[in-house]
């Protein structure tokens, strides 16, 4: 065939035909250059452009989802974010930092790990320049992008919808960290191949096309000029016409191309939303528990107030022999087991009241040794080894010996069949670089707990998840999963923090740093509570809950003193006034109706500035501070008490 049109056109070659096919098909072939040219540069921008606000879109996303995590500088809280940023293709290396150029969390992608030898710039060649800016600017390498955005601490934008539109954003939110991606160009590259691969072979049927019209016209070039001009009318109103059809219909597949392209990633973006809102959901799975346990705890805590405070009543008033003692005694240990599930709630929130004070940690362990012996089996092999140097920390000792138990008792069940128990304290100097594979803390010297065992040891799953709460490998009844989410929150609200050693067969060991203070004060020795009889002294009582009243009032009047009730705060304010010559101490329900037991404390000040003042609750912020650490100079009692805790504070006041 080829042989045939050569020599048909060796005889044309001086014909009006043959000029006119050379030259439209030249004009074809320059068009189809000009075309593959324009497309595929076209084409280039848009994936160049698609590529960059992907990543955009990324870090945006990531800073909104690691603001809790920047916020309390918890690396655990960052993990999560991080791999689902690290699942997208081309993804190589994340950092996150705080505000002030810390490194929080940094993390490869696994392709990286399988090239270790590709390099990045490091943060910090370009962390100062981020910073003064605050901006989200995006850098391009020979085969990477590196993308930054703020980490504020309210999300920048009004919805999260905002971060896929691009929406205003509010302008008052405080910026606490940054956030760093790097993107690979190799997907962009192949993008590219295919790409022009794909313009070629465009160019080529176009051009190919466009020579067999060229031809068919050129033989049908002597045909009368009404037939082409009736073609071409066909063709301006878009009747059958083989040239405009096969190109129309090109076009038409390219715009189904570019619209299912459009839908698949609208698709995908929301899959990636979804995927995002479960990993923020996991992420406050912790703060969610620990809300919750703050919410219920004031409530529950005065039931259990007035059940442990009568039962105890009730039980001092029968004598041991008689036979409904038993009752009350199952009463009070039920009790018991419920105050201790709260207190484990609050703990885990890092909203239990705490009263930290300078205490030698050598001076605890030593003190539950025999306690601890106790929760172990005799076929495990209990050893204590303490430093010499005194490690004087700032800490509720009380809390600590918590600690303690749950960590041995953990330790114990990892043995059933006996083992080795050695608890070991020290001293360690931590630097920046200490804390940043595991997370972020104060450079400093901090004493150390160390709890090992030989018990059987954990995977990596089950340790990534041991301070979840309710989280336990016990059987069902055995276990509440909330002794070491319990332990997590006392160290951190004493600005420590726990690192976890742990294989199959081979033990573990816990390792709890606490910060040490410049002081020589040691611990307090535990206090006995001395209950001694009142001198007729008049306390007003101010307490919503009726029960917890009754129980105040019965305790004090039994105890010689005088008690006035009131049932909120502004009748506490009103008795107040009218027994002012009488009263000589309050005892105020921190949450209470009309007016609250601080507010009504401040305005019966106004009259007698040196009252005294016990204040009580379940919990409440007002009264402690975001930490749950007792404000110096505040009189304070938790709920659920015991009448002779309650006594004894109550003689603790009037003698201040």
């Amino acid at each position: 065939m080829a042989m045939a049109l050569f020599t048909e056109f060796s005889k044309k070659r001086n014909t009006f035909g043959l000029k006119f096919f050379v030259l439209f098909t030249v004009f074809t072939a320059c068009v189809a250059l000009s075309f593959t040219l324009l497309f595929f540069h076209s084409q280039r921008r848009v994936l160049e452009e698609n590529m960059t606000g992907e990543g955009h879109l990324l870090a945006r996303l990531l800073a909104h989802s690691v603001r809790l995590g920047v916020f309390t500088e918890n690396s655990e809280l960052l993990k999560d974010p991080i791999e689902g940023i690290l699942s997208h293709e081309g993804v190589l290396f994340v950092s996150i930092l705080s505000g002030e150029g810390n490194l929080l969390r940094e993390q490869p992608s696994s392709s990286m790990l399988n090239t270790p030898e590709r390099g990045f710039p490091h943060w910090s060649t370009r962390f100062e320049q981020i910073r003064r800016s605050q901006a989200s600017p995006v850098f391009e390498g020979d085969t990477f992008y590196e993308f930054w955005s703020p980490v504020a601490s309210t999300p920048q934008l009004a919805s999260t919808e905002s971060l896929y539109l691009a929406g205003p954003s509010h302008e008052t939110a405080k910026i606490i960290g940054f956030v760093r991606i790097i993107v690979d160009k190799e997907p962009l590259r192949k993008k590219l191949e295919a790409l022009l691969a794909k313009s070629i072979s465009l160019a080529l049927l176009f051009l190919a096309l466009g020579t067999i019209i060229i031809y068919a016209i050129v033989q049908r070039i002597t045909q009368p000029l009404n037939r082409l001009t009736e073609g071409l009318q066909k063709l301006e109103r878009g009747e059958t016409f083989e040239p405009l059809r096969v190109e129309s219909k090109d076009e038409v597949g390219r715009l189904a191309a570019a619209f299912n392209h459009l839908v698949e990633t609208l698709r995908t973006r929301e899959a990636e939303k979804e995927c995002l809102a479960e990993e923020l959901r996991h992420a406050q799975k912790m703060e969610a528990v620990g809300t919750l346990a703050g919410g219920v705890a004031h409530d529950f805590n005065n039931i259990l107030t007035a059940i442990v405070g009568f039962g105890t009543l009730l039980q001092r008033s029968l004598k041991n022999d008689n036979p409904f003692r038993i009752y009350v005694d199952q009463i009070l240990i039920a009790s018991d087991r419920a105050t201790t599930l709260v207190k484990r709630l609050l703990a885990f929130g890092r909203k239990q009241v705490i009263n930290p004070k300078p205490a030698n940690l050598n001076d605890i362990v030593k003190s539950i040794e025999k306690l601890l012996a106790r929760l172990i089996s005799e076929d495990i092999d209990f050893r204590l080894v303490l430093v010499d140097e005194p490690l004087i920390c700032q800490v509720d000792t009380g809390q600590i010996d918590q600690i303690l138990i749950n960590l041995v008792t953990n330790a114990r069940d990892a043995m059933p069949g006996g083992g080795s128990l050695t608890i070991t304290t020290g001293s360690e100097y931590l630097d920046e670089d200490f804390f940043s594979p595991i997370e972020k803390g104060k450079p400093g010297r901090y004493g150390v707990i160390s709890i090992a065992d030989s018990g059987m040891g954990m995977d990596e799953q089950t340790k990534e998840r041991i301070f979840d709460p309710f989280f336990t490998t016990k059987e069902v009844g055995k276990g509440t999963g909330l002794g070491l989410s319990m332990a997590y929150g006392i160290i951190k609200q004493h600005e420590g923090f726990v690192a976890v050693e742990s294989f199959p067969d081979e033990g573990t060991t816990f390792r709890v740093y606490l910060p040490l203070v410049q002081t020589a004060a040691t611990a307090d020795s535990p206090e006995r509570l001395h209950v001694q009889r009142g001198n007729r002294e008049t306390i007003l009582v101010a307490e919503d809950d009726k029960a917890v009243r009754k129980l105040a009032r019965h305790v004090l009047e039994r105890s010689g003193y005088e008690v006035i009730e009131a049932v909120d705060g502004t009748e506490a304010v009103r008795r107040f006034q009218e027994y002012a010559n009488r009263i000589d101490m309050v005892l105020l329900d921190v949450v209470m109706p009309k007016k609250n037991g601080q507010a009504a404390y401040e305005e019966m000040k106004l009259a007698n500035p040196n009252l005294r003042a016990l204040y009580i609750s379940g919990y409440t912020q007002d009264i402690i501070n975001r930490k749950g650490v007792l404000d110096e100079g505040i009189n304070f009692i938790a709920k659920p008490v015991k009448p002779d805790e309650l006594l004894a504070k109550v003689q603790e006041v009037l003698r201040q």
